[in-house]
């Protein structure tokens, strides 16, 4: 490269590692097929449900049973990724993700369809945890903002696309049909998993004790738990509140809202790459307050239009706000405890679903739904003094040479 005269080293150009190399573009395109098949049934179980047995007010139970089991094996699955390696883990997941897909093609009575969504739940804890390991392995330090915000817009393009393409295949064929699709969805995902080239690290003499939880992975998962409770209140309540409030048309906003993360997600990467520790800042700031305009426009919803710039909004802050903490959770950290870091932010995330799923539930049937979304503006808040409070964390370094336990 040139070299102006006079110019010292640190004026030399840079050039970035990098990023879509052949394996990032099958970690990447394996875990989108990944994501097809688990949002596939997010509109088509909970039908399911009320078909069965007459079942009522039991909607909600096969996601119910698919978080508690991921939430229970995401500890685990992280210190097995990071012991044992991530190849056995992914594919060991995947696996066990299929198997109850494939079981669900023979219209499985109610109760049985809930305890193998359970199992299913074990396998997508796992696979899900493992993918975003892998991704860390493969991206390059000095992108993984970047990096990571295109990996996690997988999740979106798939939220935007598949329960719309599963509602009109349910519609016009059976359930049969979207379970043998969503079954397929997952083969195509192992067969990608299986080319990837996934680096290989040199096995310790001696077996670490075990570790379930990243120390320097504590302050992104607390500010990642305050946004999952958020957010479980617009993925569970929202729809039923606008149908209240005479807007039909609900898929519109889970649309808006996944297209817009789709787009923020890189930038929000590219910021923190770039900005470094004031891109972190920035990308906290900008996520909460859009999250807090969307809950605004949201609790006031009467038209699709607010449905539209609610997504719109809370896509963007959302998008921010994930992308940010979980590239904060492992930047800096050795190969060998990316796997509990991740295991870590992911079961934040989940155990905030969960808890705000009831939590709302409670909170809208006392004081109703309007006045709840309100509310939910309080763990955004909580977030940001979470993620600024640097006494709290006193041990938390945002540095690279802070290690994980």
């Amino acid at each position: 490269m040139e070299v102006k005269e006079g110019s010292n080293s640190e004026q030399l150009q840079v050039i970035k590692p990098k990023l879509w190399t052949g394996n990032y573009i099958l970690a990447w395109f394996s875990s989108l097929f990944f994501f097809f098949a688990f949002d596939s049934m997010i509109p088509v179980l909970p039908l399911y449900m009320e078909i069965q047995e007459g079942i009522g007010g039991a909607a909600g139970l096969p996601m119910a049973a698919l978080t508690l089991g991921a939430l229970l094996i995401r500890p685990l699955a992280g210190y097995a990724l990071d012991i044992y390696g991530r190849k056995i883990l992914l594919w060991g997941g995947l696996l066990l993700f299929l198997l109850p897909a494939i079981l669900y093609i023979w219209m499985l009575p109610a109760y049985t369809l809930i305890a193998f969504r359970f199992i299913q739940g074990i396998g997508f804890g796992i696979s899900h945890t493992a993918f975003f390991t892998v991704a860390s392995d493969i991206i390059p330090s000095k992108r993984i903002g970047e990096g990571i915000g295109y990996f996690t817009a997988a999740m979106s393009l798939a939220t935007a696309i598949s329960p719309a393409v599963s509602s009109w295949v349910l519609s016009n064929y059976s359930y049969p049909i979207i379970f043998s699709l969503a079954a397929l969805l997952i083969v195509i995902s192992i067969i990608m998993a299986v080319m990837i080239k996934q680096p290989t690290f040199a096995k310790k003499d001696q077996r670490p004790k075990p570790v379930f939880i990243s120390r320097t992975g504590i302050k992104p998962a607390m500010v990642t738990l305050m946004i999952a409770i958020n957010f479980s209140s617009v993925l569970s309540f929202l729809p039923v509140y606008a149908m209240k409030q005479g807007v039909a048309v609900t898929g519109i906003y889970f649309t808006a809202m996944a297209l817009t993360s789709f787009l923020f997600r890189p930038v929000a990467g590219m910021l923190v790459d770039r900005k470094k520790e004031k891109g972190y800042d920035l990308a906290v700031v900008a996520g909460s307050l859009a999250t807090i305009l969307a809950i605004f426009v949201l609790a006031r919803t009467s038209s699709p239009l607010h449905l539209i710039v609610g997504g719109i909004f809370y896509g963007a802050g959302f998008a921010y706000l994930q992308t940010t903490m979980l590239a904060l959770s492992v930047r800096n950290l050795p190969a060998e405890k990316v796997g509990v870091a991740n295991a870590t932010y992911w079961t934040a995330f989940d155990l905030g679903i969960f808890m705000g799923s009831v939590a709302w539930g409670l909170l809208a049937a006392a004081f109703g739904y309007g006045a709840m979304f309100y509310l939910t503006i309080i763990p955004v808040a909580l977030a940001l003094l979470i993620y600024f409070s640097k006494r709290i964390f006193s041990f938390y370094d945002n540095g690279p040479r802070e290690p994980s336990c």
